[in-house]
């Protein structure tokens, strides 16, 4: 991040409403931009779609989407839309999955995705229950380290992986490097960055996490 240039307004083409009883409603910093969100869940699903290899850009309530249900005109306003790197383009629901069936979302994304235009972005709901806590707790993480990254100790601890063969604890690559948290901090960027890959992704990633080179 950079203080000296102030980050961007967000996009989102409605206002957001500050008070709501049992929601969460705040704003993050992506690209020096602000990005809007309604509700933890929502906040959680950005941290992950940020670290796609595949995301260029993430905009944050993007223009509605008219739609005819069968009896009436309406308009729809996704949470997010996702800008690839290849030019593709997904437009993000964001659900708790005890929520989905009783409001007919699914049925919704359906008839929008059915009468979209050619060309026009793809359709994804996406709810808690497509990822776990450790998925959370990842994404996060590395969401803060990258906003400030170092990239002399990025680069320092990236040239150790070409001498490593098979797994090592992160916990032993800081030690080697010298650079105590920061160690700790860059690896993550690197994990993101896929210079490194956990051995088991279904955990959080810690000190004690087993990583290795990922194979080009």
């Amino acid at each position: 991040m950079n203080y000296s240039k102030p980050p961007k307004p967000s996009r989102a083409s409605r206002s957001m409403a500050l008070k709501s009883r049992g929601s969460c409603r705040g704003f993050a910093i992506f690209q020096n931009r602000v990005i809007v969100f309604e509700s933890h869940l929502e906040l959680m699903v950005f941290f992950m779609l940020t670290l796609r290899m595949q995301t260029a850009t993430v905009e944050d309530q993007p223009d509605a989407v008219t739609y005819w249900d069968g009896e009436t005109l309406r308009r729809h306003t996704f949470d997010f839309l996702v800008i690839n790197h290849d030019g593709s383009r997904i437009y993000i629901a964001v659900k708790p999955a005890k929520r989905v069936e009783r409001s007919g979302v699914k049925t919704t994304l359906r008839l929008i995705a059915d009468q979209l235009p050619p060309g026009s972005p793809s359709v994804r709901l996406i709810t808690d229950a497509d990822f776990s806590y450790a998925d959370r707790y990842n994404a996060t993480q590395a969401f803060d380290f990258l906003r400030f990254p170092v990239q002399e100790h990025d680069e320092a601890i990236a040239a150790m992986a070409d001498d490593l063969v098979g797994a090592v604890r992160i916990a032993d690559l800081v030690a080697a490097s010298g650079l105590g948290a920061m160690g700790f901090r860059a690896i993550v960027r690197l994990i993101a960055h896929r210079v490194f890959e956990p051995v088991n992704r279904k955990e959080r990633i810690t000190n004690d996490t087993l990583v290795r080179p990922v194979v080009a």
